[in-house]
């Protein structure tokens, strides 16, 4: 996947600590998605956690550096969920440094490009309501509204999901 102006490339076990602290460096985003800030596990985690039923060869986990060489984003990607021919975007999480410079578009377009030239027709995501720039972010580069559904965490927390997608 190429993000222009961005180097990009997989994730790898090595590069956890980089990711928890782009993850830290905003823990609003995580307290209003998760009901906490991010915790010592959740970077890692990017790499391993799916749904039921999806095997660690459609897990695509993206890290985005800028021409100085910092970590700028973070992209969870998941091939054939909730159908074959549908990608799920987990997360894309552009760091605050990094947010306004369009950084977000790019990855976005780089996303959906990799997804067709993969064989994808369609990439889904959820985005939590109160998060209005993201979701103006979609709605500007051709998401859709399918529904919404409420996400109930164990820790007890609940948020509202829109669920969007774009045809590719």
């Amino acid at each position: 996947m190429e993000v222009r102006g961005y180097a990009v490339r997989s994730m790898e076990p090595n590069d956890e600590a980089q990711v928890r602290a782009l993850l830290e460096s905003d823990p609003d985003f995580f307290t209003s998605t998760q009901g906490a800030p991010p915790g010592p596990t959740d970077a890692l985690g990017l790499l391993n956690e799916m749904p039921e039923g999806k095997e660690l060869r459609d897990k695509f986990v993206y890290v985005v550096f800028n021409h100085d060489g910092v970590l700028s984003a973070v992209i969870d990607l998941l091939r054939g969920h909730p159908k074959d021919d549908i990608w799920y975007l987990g997360l894309i999480f552009v760091g605050p440094a990094n947010r306004g410079l369009g950084l977000g578009t790019r990855a976005l377009e780089a996303i959906c490009a990799h997804v067709r030239q993969q064989g994808g027709h369609a990439l889904r995501l959820g985005v939590v309501r109160e998060h209005l720039r993201a979701r103006a972010l979609y709605d500007r580069t051709g998401f859709h509204f399918l529904y919404e559904r409420l996400r109930s965490l164990p820790n007890g927390f609940k948020v509202t999901i829109d669920v969007l997608e774009r045809g590719l």
